[in-house]
């Protein structure tokens, strides 16, 4: 009895695996040539095109030219007429242990024209199971394309196998991505194998030279498979208990990054993955019900036998959401019963450059231990997990763009775009062009093609808006609606466009006395203000100035491979004493300056320092001096006035009046320096004089 219903198993599983074509591919012949394409330009050393050229298959590109790799080699590595019929041969005995399911992949390679080989945690071919022209023709295997014997990137250079190896994880490698020009022709799908322990073991691996098997599909066939042989005791468990074998199902499906779902012959849903609802935000607690809300829309969209990454709209908790819909009919039982399963994916924008848009600073870089700098960097990190909007307000340079990017490397959306424009360097003409982008065409000089807008390029990232108080009033209302609709619709262009940005703005004006004279949209900053995050300038925080100096001290120390060096204390003091207009960004400025003028020295001091620095030191200093005689005196206030106006005269002629330079060197405000002036005649009369 037992072995009746293992063998009717088999024998569906060998039917399943030989009739499903589950899914999509999307390796077009126009994409093949581009890739051949960059292919040849790489080979000659020339740069190429990341768009066209995947991460992964540009790395082991690399790794192959650095291993040396011939790329027009085809007479080594690769198996003999002979070895291929006796391996053919010899795969029989792996029918006896997983019975029909080796018979069905048989069938597959067959009807597909496909190779199906086993190898080790080296690429070394272990078994070559299914090989479709010798299974069709019989002993003539000649004028078919290469079956490798050893696929280790370092003999044939880029391949399925070895990066499934390496990354742990299954890939396809299709025609020109393979190193190896005599690969050229081959489209691989692999998968890693483990034990029980969950080590790497080995690789399986299905190849055809048809660009037209879909990607999809046989990446879900051979992770399948794949996780089928991870552990033989499991799998003949799954063999003859069926609840077992939808538990490796189950498990199957949860290793792709697709959202999938499987409908039973009567329309109910047997299966699905965790990532479905990941993606349409399904209370995990109790999914069936919302499940199958949104899966009604979807069916109802897709009525169709087969369908193939057909653009989709979801409202997704109140936001619009776009998908990629592909459906498809795997089995039709004897009453007519249909089984479907539903692939879902996120719509991806074409084309994107993300070269650049990358933000490199986390809060550990975010350096300082004053109280108020401490709690606007903790709110930062609270907020950072949200996708609220943030206003980050201070002077320049306070370090909002460090905020920026650190709020983004803590949120959700670190592995996504982090793009930055400042809207003061832009000319107001073009500020429109650059956030939305343009179609082809939409006014004189704009490039053929069109260009994407920073909007669009932030999908699924973070956008920081820099200087926001500069942006044009008329763009700020078209902001306005495009981040209360999430869609956009770009310059000369009619068909409107989705976003998934989280926005995080910097300004140095308050925005609300902005928006009192009109040079602001009240209803914007409402908007873009949800957080404001006030930074401190660095003379509110001189508590931070050692630290921050020393940090710098480090840093280009290191640059400059310079060795320990020692710092006479009143450096820091001199440092703190100054009104550092310019905040942190200024003193790095210093610092840098310092380091570079001390040269092959090994202590640091005040002489190293500008005058306009040691000019303040100095002033401040007789003035502390002055204070403590005023403690002990009673005359000392006309003193200490007496001095200020010495001081003051003195500096007002070298600087021949400059109020501006004059309060710089004292390391005071200018307004504080005009109130000292106009309270004395006597110096009140000096700068008549001298204007």
């Amino acid at each position: 009895m037992q072995d009746n219903r293992s063998t009717r198993l088999h024998d569906n599983f060998a039917d399943l695996i030989s009739t499903t074509d589950m899914v999509i591919d999307d390796i077009t012949l126009p994409r093949l040539y581009k890739t051949e394409e960059e292919w040849e330009k790489f080979i000659k050393g020339k740069p190429i095109n990341t768009d066209v050229v995947p991460k992964l298959i540009y790395e082991s590109w690399l790794r192959s030219m650095e291993y040396g790799v011939n790329p027009y080699f085809n007479d080594r590595d690769f198996l003999s007429q002979e070895e291929i019929k006796k391996q053919i041969l010899d795969s029989k005995s792996l029918v006896s242990k997983f019975g029909n399911i080796i018979i069905g992949l048989q069938r597959m390679a067959r009807k597909k024209g496909s190779i199906v080989q086993l190898f080790d945690n080296n690429a070394r071919n272990i078994q070559l199971i299914a090989f479709s022209k010798y299974l069709h023709q019989g002993s003539d295997v000649e004028d078919m394309f290469p079956v490798p014997d050893n696929a280790a990137e370092l003999h044939v250079g880029t391949n399925a196998i070895s990066i499934a190896l390496r990354e742990n994880k299954s890939i396809q490698v299709s025609g020109p991505q393979h190193f190896n020009k005599y690969l050229h022709d081959c489209y691989c799908s692999a998968a890693p194998i483990h034990n029980s322990k969950g080590e790497i073991i080995g690789a399986l691996n299905i190849t055809s030279n048809s660009h037209k098997q879909n990607k999809l599909d046989t990446l879900v066939l051979v992770t399948f498979l794949a996780r089928i042989l991870d552990n033989i005791s499991f799998t003949t468990d799954a063999l003859g208990e069926l609840d077992n074998f939808d538990t490796t199902i189950n498990r199957t499906i949860e290793y792709l990054p697709q959202g999938i779902v499987h409908f039973s012959n009567n329309n109910e849903i047997s299966r699905y993955n965790d990532k479905i609802i990941e993606m349409l935000e399904i209370d995990k607690a109790n999914p069936q019900e919302d499940l199958s809300k949104y899966l009604s829309i979807l069916q109802g969209l897709s009525n169709d036998e087969y369908l193939e990454n057909r653009e989709v709209s979801l409202d997704i908790r109140g936001s619009k959401k776009n998908f990629m819909l592909t459906t498809k009919n795997i089995y039709k039982n004897s009453n007519n019963g249909v089984e479907k399963i539903i692939i879902l994916e996120k719509a991806k924008i074409p084309n994107r450059n993300l070269q650049g848009n990358e933000a490199i600073y986390t809060f550990d870089d975010i350096i300082g231990n004053n109280e108020a700098f401490n709690e606007a960097k903790d709110l930062a990190k609270i907020v950072a997990e949200s996708a609220s909007s943030v206003l980050l307000f201070g002077e320049s340079g306070t370090g909002k763009e460090l905020f920026a990017q650190a709020i983004h490397n803590a949120s959700t959306r670190k592995d996504n775009p982090f793009v930055a424009i400042n809207c003061g360097a832009i000319p107001h003409e073009l500020v429109e062009s650059e956030l939305f982008g343009y179609e082809s065409g939409a006014f004189t000089g704009a490039s053929k093609g069109g260009k994407l807008g920073k909007l669009e390029v932030a999908f699924g990232g973070t956008l920081f808006l820099d200087e926001i108080e500069s942006m044009p009033v008329n763009i700020q209302v078209k902001l306005l609606r495009a981040l209360s609709t999430s869609k956009i619709c770009r310059v000369g262009g009619i068909k409107e466009i989705p976003i998934d940005i989280r926005l995080v703005s910097a300004t140095k004006k308050d925005l609300l006395q902005e928006a009192d004279s009109g040079n602001f949209r009240e209803d914007l900053y409402y908007r873009i203000g949800i957080f404001t995050l006030n930074l401190p300038a660095l003379r509110e925080r001189k508590d931070d100035i050692p630290v921050l100096a020393k940090h710098f001290i480090e840093m280009f120390s290191k640059e400059l491979e310079l060795k320990k060096i020692s710092i006479e204390e009143d450096f820091f003091e001199a440092l703190s004493y100054y009104y550092w207009r310019g905040n942190i960004r200024e003193l790095r400025n210093v610092i840098e300056r310092t380091i570079v003028l001390l040269g092959k020295g090994q202590e640091l001091t005040k002489k190293y320092l500008p005058e306009k620095i040691v000019n303040a030191y100095n002033y401040k200093s007789m003035k502390k001096k002055i204070n403590i005689v005023k403690s002990t005196k009673n005359d000392s206030n006309s003193l200490i006035k007496m001095s200020e106006e010495i001081i003051i005269e003195k500096l007002l002629l070298e600087e021949k009046g400059n109020l501006g330079r004059v309060a710089m060197r004292m390391g005071i405000s200018r307004p504080t320096l005009n109130q000292k002036i106009k309270s004395n005649e006597k110096l009140k009369h000096k700068v008549a004089k001298i204007r």
